[in-house]
């Protein structure tokens, strides 16, 4: 049963859960919070009911039964876990995080939207990967194979469900029983863009995940901490465009290759410097 969920429209979850719960009551009288609990896994037959009034939190592992007992898709229950997280957390830098991706997935949502393919094509990393290894040349059309070449294996579904995705968005054609790379022009917008955040997060989380399971014959981590003035922030961007361009143009296609993720991480540390003088001058001129 598919309900249209305005999660988005709420920034405090035990609100939701209620307004949820109304919802689901309404479209099925059978539902109730004994009903919940067998569909979420809980042996409680009041656990919504004690959470809803405020009576218990959530941990990390009853925010995704939740998520099941109450009929959320994927980007719902995302939004639904940052929105626990940012209600439940105490600690303000992380707060703030939480608050900051909550409102970059209610505008997540319109892509979705608007382009479900592509929100789709960029929730999943394997998506990516899967397209670069047909990229390389023609591979079998083998769901359990493919499923078993990626770092991290993912279940043979998803890897069926992948490839059908990227036939969908003409990323990959089918002849025979083999799959082939097709010559498309990405989509290039403002929604794009805005897509491809979860991505980079995702591909961020597989770097952190590699430092504990790969050697370093796979992998290699350089990091290093510098300041620079404002004028110059620019031009470290652009080199950075110039080094995964040149990087890139040394790529082969042989169906032999492994492929790799590249990530460039560059972000402010610390504001300027002249902004905390400015506020201390300003400090001691009111005093």
């Amino acid at each position: 049963m598919t309900i249209t969920s305005n999660i988005y429209n709420f920034s405090d979850y035990r609100d939701f859960l209620k307004d949820r719960y109304r919802q689901l009551k309404e479209a099925d009288p059978v539902f109730s919070f004994r009903n919940f609990s067998k569909a979420a896994g809980f042996g409680s037959p009041n656990y919504l009911k004690l959470v809803m009034d405020g009576k218990r939190n959530l941990s990390f592992d009853a925010i995704a039964k939740f998520a099941k007992g109450l009929r959320l898709d994927n980007h719902e229950s995302e939004f639904f876990r940052y929105m626990v997280e940012h209600n439940q957390c105490e600690h303000l830098p992380r707060k703030k995080v939480y608050e900051a991706k909550l409102m970059y997935l209610r505008e997540l949502f319109k892509v979705k939207t608007l382009i479900p393919e592509l929100y789709d094509y960029y929730h999943q990393w394997y998506h990516s990967a899967i397209r670069e290894m047909i990229k390389k040349g023609a591979v079998k059309n083998d769901p359990a194979g493919i499923a078993q070449s990626l770092v991290p294996v993912i279940s043979t579904e998803e890897a069926k469900e992948s490839i059908a995705l990227l036939q969908k968005l003409k990323f990959v054609g089918c002849t025979g029983d083999m799959l082939e790379a097709v010559e498309s022009t990405e989509i290039d917008s403002q929604t794009a863009a805005l897509s491809q955040k979860i991505h980079y997060e995702q591909m961020a989380e597989l770097a952190a995940q590699s430092l504990y399971t790969q050697g370093p014959e796979t992998q290699d981590f350089e990091s290093m901490t510098l300041s620079l003035p404002m004028e110059k922030v620019a031009e470290v961007r652009r080199q950075i465009q110039e080094l995964l361009l040149g990087i890139a143009s040394n790529q082969t296609h042989n169906p032999t290759d492994s492929v790799y993720q590249l990530n460039i991480q560059f972000f402010a540390m610390t504001r300027p410097m002249d902004m905390g003088v400015t506020k201390q001058k300003e400090g001691e001129e009111a005093a």
